[in-house]
């Protein structure tokens, strides 16, 4: 009989293992695959990660167009480059609002725009270390003094027997239209040897006009309108007309033997 109730109470609480183990087995299952679950999300989202780094790092060293836009906006320098490569010619007029930022060279008695105002100043000072003397012949000229100009010079060749329209046209081709003027910009200056005042061809050879053309690009300078490039400017051979355009740019003018209209891809 004591035999009999052991083995009752034997088979009793095996019953009730099996029921606790039946009943917690699923809380363990679901546990483990809970588990399981987070730890491939894990690795997944890990892998997610580092496949983005290279393209997130992509992205930060080559902007958008957009993003590329407004830093060029918002840079001073960047836009002091755009202004100093603006072109000026019979096709490309400026806006009749136009209006520099003028600064006085009052050794000279002239105005440039004042992001020329430094260069011009040290290409001159280094020049006349050389013992050379300069002279500003032009500089800064508003539209309606550009108006003036072109009246009398037209007004000379029709007193001397030319019709109006054939005075224009050979008065423009030294003689900038209204409008089409560099020296509208204050970025351009007429440079003489101030002991040769007069704009001719002897002017290119006066010793201040020679060192003048092998040196400017490296104060930012151009020689605006060379020699064999009348078709392209549109203007004729001006040895003493000195244009800003910036440094980079015109060391690569100058080092090509080409224009501003050739550099900008703007040639008709």
């Amino acid at each position: 009989m004591r035999q009999y109730t052991k083995e009752r109470r034997k088979r009793r609480r095996r019953r009730r293992f099996r029921k606790i183990i039946w009943r917690v087995i699923p809380y363990i299952m679901g546990t483990l695959l809970l588990v399981t679950a987070w730890k491939l999300t894990s690795f997944a989202l890990l892998q997610l990660s580092e496949d983005s780094k290279p393209q997130q790092e992509d992205q930060a060293e080559t902007p958008g167009a957009e993003e590329l836009q407004e830093t060029f906006q918002d840079s001073s320098f960047a836009s002091a480059e755009k202004e100093d490569l603006l072109l000026v010619n019979k096709s490309h007029p400026l806006p009749k609002d136009y209006q520099p930022s003028l600064k006085r060279l009052a050794d000279y008695g002239a105005e440039v725009d004042q992001s020329v105002y430094d260069a011009l100043i040290n290409m001159l000072e280094d020049g006349e270390k050389e013992g050379l003397s300069f002279w500003i012949a032009s500089s800064y000229r508003s539209m309606e003094r550009q108006r003036e100009l072109l009246d009398e010079d037209i007004e000379t060749l029709v007193r001397q027997g030319h019709t109006y329209s054939q005075a224009y046209e050979e008065v423009v081709k030294e003689t900038m239209p209204v409008g089409c003027s560099e020296h509208a910009t204050g970025l351009a200056v007429d440079i003489v040897s101030k002991d040769y005042q007069i704009l001719d061809e002897q002017q290119g050879r006066t010793d201040e006009i020679i060192w003048l053309q092998e040196h400017c690009s490296q104060y930012g300078f151009i020689l605006r309108y060379p020699e064999e490039k009348e078709k392209i400017t549109k203007v004729s051979y001006e040895s003493w007309h000195f244009r800003y355009v910036g440094v980079n740019a015109a060391r690569e003018i100058t080092s090509q033997g080409i224009t501003l209209e050739e550099y900008l891809g703007l040639t008709e």
